[in-house]
């Protein structure tokens, strides 16, 4: 009961309140040692154990009085930050400017102009090399890439080396790893409709060593986003967008999105404002009607939950009657092989089954005692006059009548098998039993076999 009655007092004790003097627009960032920091055009507020602020001291060469006014808001709509162990870039939303605060020292690193051409574009860096890709403006959406160059300290465009272009876009899910930038989405309004901000359904990267744009398909349409939001957050390396109820961390190496759901997960989180991630800490800005807080909220609460798993990719199923027919087509083109196959297979050979005897396109009718002898040749390769006598009549003769018997037995065979054949050879001869020269022994010519039926031989490997 006692730790009921506290939960609530831990789980606020993670949100603090903002300074009571802070203006309604301001930036929101961490310092270089991971202090949560919010920047305003006259102040810098550090958190530490409770907030403090210093005044904000500008570059008056660069900067001047009044540049940072013309900028538009100084929020975190109109600046992206990046942050290392030395300092935060602030970079102007649309492209141009780009400003560096080092403690309480704001100073301008760039030579361009305000360009306001590519809002809401993917801005990365590569190499210590400041990139955007897309974006929005003088109404149209961009499809190309422009970098900062530190020696100019102007926009330069990349020029791709591919023939694929994906179309121009704004407000993408980006993410840049491994000499690529991925692009997941984002939107753009379709020459061929009047619909406008629609979502694009593809997703690419552009590989930065070889200039190259690399189309990956299109996108499960399955993926629990919504909604645009701002994150520059990474964990474990994976690139992670968060709302109200979850979490979408993106592996595009492995095409997968785990996404971790819990209502009112991040209750309240200001989705216009970036999450930060310092020491297994969450940092994100928490906005309610009266007022706003800092919210610290521990990645280990994240792992107690069961992700969802989702495949990047739209992986199209094959419908089952496409599969059906896929299947039957190719059972058609097998008994067609087969059937040609086996004709093969039966020219020349002399077969035979339990009522004929088989040549190419002929065939005779055998009687059963005629069957007997040729399947025991094929099987054994001769039969005594003894053997033959049983298979010929189950009666007793005297030793002539049966040699009789053998003769004709045997000549009607041999004229069946010339008859099918049409060769002038007998099928079956007669020799004096090699170890016994007083008995016969009953021998084959042609090498005959049983006759296989064509399902047999259909689904023979």
């Amino acid at each position: 009961m006692i730790g009921i009655f506290l939960m609530p007092l831990c789980l606020s004790g993670q949100d603090i309140l903002l300074p009571s003097s802070l203006p309604s627009e301001y930036i929101f960032s961490l310092g270089p040692n991971g202090s949560p920091t919010l920047i305003t055009q006259n102040k810098v507020f550090t958190l530490k154990n409770k907030w403090t602020f210093t005044s904000l001291e500008r570059d008056t060469i660069k900067l001047g009085s009044n540049l940072i006014k013309s900028l538009g808001p100084f929020n975190n709509e109109n600046f992206i930050l990046f942050n290392n162990s030395e300092e935060t870039k602030l970079v102007l939303c649309g492209g141009g400017h780009v400003l560096s605060l080092k403690g309480n020292f704001l100073s301008r690193i760039d030579d361009s102009v305000i360009q306001r051409n590519q809002h809401k574009a993917s801005t990365f860096f590569y190499k210590g090399r400041l990139y955007m890709y897309g974006g929005y403006g003088f109404w149209t959406f961009k499809n190309y890439i422009t970098y900062l160059d530190k020696q100019t300290g102007q926009w330069e465009i990349v020029l791709p080396k591919s023939k694929y272009i994906p179309p121009g876009r704004w407000r993408a899910i980006a993410h840049s790893f491994n000499d690529k930038m991925y692009i997941l989405g984002g939107r753009y309004n379709p020459s061929e409709s009047s619909q406008k901000d629609v979502p694009l359904n593809d997703h690419f990267y552009f590989d930065l060593k070889t200039q190259e744009f690399i189309s990956l398909g299109k996108i499960n349409p399955k993926l629990p986003i919504s909604s645009y939001v701002v994150s520059n957050t990474r964990i474990n390396g994976k690139k992670a967008y968060f709302q109200n109820d979850r979490a979408n961390l993106f592996d595009f190496q492995k095409d997968t999105l785990k996404s971790y759901y819990k209502k009112g997960l991040f209750n309240n989180i200001n989705t216009k404002k970036p999450v930060f991630e310092f020491n297994d800490t969450l940092f994100f800005i928490k906005k309610t009607s009266q007022s706003e807080f800092l919210s610290k909220f521990p990645l280990n609460v994240l792992n107690k939950l069961t992700p969802e798993l989702y495949q990047i990719s739209y992986k199209k199923p094959i419908p089952f009657q496409l599969f059906l027919t896929i299947f039957f087509v190719l059972l058609a083109c097998w008994m067609a092989y087969k059937l040609f196959v086996f004709k093969d297979f039966l020219k020349g050979l002399v077969l035979y089954d339990e009522n004929r005897i088989y040549f190419e396109e002929k065939s005779a009718l055998l009687s059963p005692e005629q069957i007997s002898v040729i399947e025991t040749l094929h099987l054994h390769g001769q039969l005594t006059s003894l053997e033959l006598n049983k298979i010929i009549t189950s009666k007793k003769f005297v030793k002539s009548h049966f040699t009789a018997l053998r003769i004709q037995f045997l000549k009607e065979i041999n004229r069946i098998y010339k008859n099918v054949t049409g060769t002038k050879l007998n099928l079956i001869y007669e020799v004096k039993d090699p170890n016994d020269k007083r008995y016969k022994v009953y021998k084959i010519t042609q090498q005959i076999s049983p006759k296989e039926s064509f399902i047999n031989f259909l689904f023979k490997i």
